[in-house]
């Protein structure tokens, strides 16, 4: 393998890797292993022609096409090795050339040099997670609510009834139907746009067996551009109005529930509990993330720039990939928040920066610090989230490798809380967050990598 090295930029390098015959013995290998069973060679029954054979055939460039993603990858993590470099993070492939020698550039990047400053003097007041009455209230009446039922009545309709309705609906000018397939159920409520803005108010005060003929705006942004902006009639045949009927809130009620509680005051006792626990989870979230943000204030460093292109088209793939599985079109969504797709990934790239600068710093105060992850805890975590993932040994050596980091930095965020808020004592022998004498060393157990 011939390395060659270019200058080191704003924390990062490109590695030119040129393959010799002895490096792509392995890939051979496995690449004819894939294809073998594939393949008819005159003379040999399936599988069984020698690699050789096979080769001659084919082309070696067929076998190595079988594995060119773990070669290019396997290439890049070796010359990384063979060149002493320290690198944060798995290097990115640039190129893969295979016109006559085989040739890989990558972009390694590189352990930046990072100055926290003197994290140990942050304070900052914590605010506890608080609940007001009005909160159980809403969560009791939401239980109720969802608990109610609909009952046919003979009167009229109100706002907040649910009604049956026969109708047409036809955009005027040019008698365009725009709503009308058989019996509908409509829920009338006083800002709802369906099908059209001011519909729910139309049909208020008519009773079962009414007929109903009016006329409304159809609104610029409907879903037929053929009738925005128009004015469409309607007529509407009411057939059945219902009430929502809520039970009472009792204890009867509370006991009635799948917990059964043994009165309304133990159900409003469970509430209030549970809507604490979610006060207080954020709260501690709301404060971890200003520990954090102090932490980065304070800090000195410089991301190489491969990281944040990574980690900036990661955030955009995720963004669009919500869109596609909720049906959402790209263009739409970029026209309700009035951004251009140029904007998003710019605003994209300064998240980027600071989630890279953050796992940056974060990872050099627990080494600053000594705290080191357990395998057990990485087994644990790495089961939690990638399990049934099939990955191949590189995947999962990297995959390991990022819980690892995730708990160590866990961890400094445990004590970053803690002396923020004022619980840790100061350096010089005393106790520290973790309950270990500052200066001891942290995590007895050996971290292995797997093979």
């Amino acid at each position: 393998m011939k390395i060659t090295q270019d200058e080191v930029v704003d924390n990062q390098t490109t590695l030119h890797i040129e393959l010799e015959d002895a490096d792509l013995a392995p890939y051979l290998d496995r690449g004819y292993q894939r294809i073998a069973d594939r393949v008819s060679i005159p003379g040999f029954r399936r599988g069984k022609a020698p690699r050789r054979v096979v080769e001659q055939v084919l082309g070696r460039e067929q076998l190595l096409n079988e594995v060119l993603d773990a070669m290019a990858y396997e290439t890049a993590d070796k010359a990384v090795a063979q060149s002493e470099l320290e690198a944060v993070a798995p290097p990115k492939i640039d190129e893969l050339n295979m016109s006559e020698a085989i040739r890989v550039t990558a972009t390694v990047p590189l352990r930046p040099e990072v100055r926290l400053g003197d994290y140990r003097a942050t304070r900052i007041d914590f605010e506890a997670g608080e609940v007001a009455e009005e909160q159980v209230a809403d969560q009791l009446d939401r239980i109720r609510q969802s608990l109610g039922t609909w009952e046919k009545e003979d009167r009229p309709a109100r706002f907040g009834d649910l009604v049956t309705l026969d109708m047409r609906g036809f955009a005027e000018g040019d008698d365009m139907q725009i709503w009308g397939s058989g019996p509908q159920s409509f829920y009338l409520a006083e800002d709802g746009t369906s099908p059209l803005p001011g519909f729910a108010a139309e049909i208020v005060g008519t009773a079962a067996g009414g007929n109903l003929e009016f006329s409304l705006t159809v609104p610029e942004d409907f879903r037929i551009p053929e009738a925005a902006g128009k004015r469409a009639s309607f007529n509407v045949d009411v057939l059945d109005v219902y009430e929502r009927r809520l039970p009472e809130l009792d204890d009867e009620f509370a006991r009635g529930l799948p917990d059964g509680f043994e009165s309304l005051e133990a159900l409003r006792a469970e509430i209030r509990t549970a809507l604490k626990r979610a006060a207080d989870e954020q709260a501690d979230s709301n404060y971890e993330e200003l520990v954090i943000a102090a932490l980065l204030e304070g800090a000195e460093l410089t991301p190489p720039p491969v990281m944040i292109e990574r980690e900036a088209e990661r955030i955009v793939s995720q963004q669009f990939g919500f869109l596609e599985n909720n049906n959402i079109r790209k263009e739409d969504y970029l026209a309700s928040v009035g951004r251009t797709e140029d904007e998003l990934r710019e605003e994209a790239a300064g998240e980027a920066r600071r989630r890279v600068s953050q796992s940056l710093a974060l990872n050099h105060l627990a080494e600053a610090e000594r705290f080191e992850a357990a395998d057990s805890e990485i087994t644990e975590r790495f089961n939690q989230m990638y399990a049934g993932a099939r990955m191949g040994r590189r995947d999962r050596r990297a995959a390991r490798a990022t819980v690892e980091r995730m708990l160590r930095a866990e961890k400094a965020v445990q004590m970053l809380v803690s002396i923020a808020k004022g619980e840790a004592e100061s350096e010089g022998g005393e106790t520290a967050p973790d309950g270990i004498p500052n200066g001891a060393k942290r995590g007895e157990e050996t971290i292995r990598e797997e093979n």
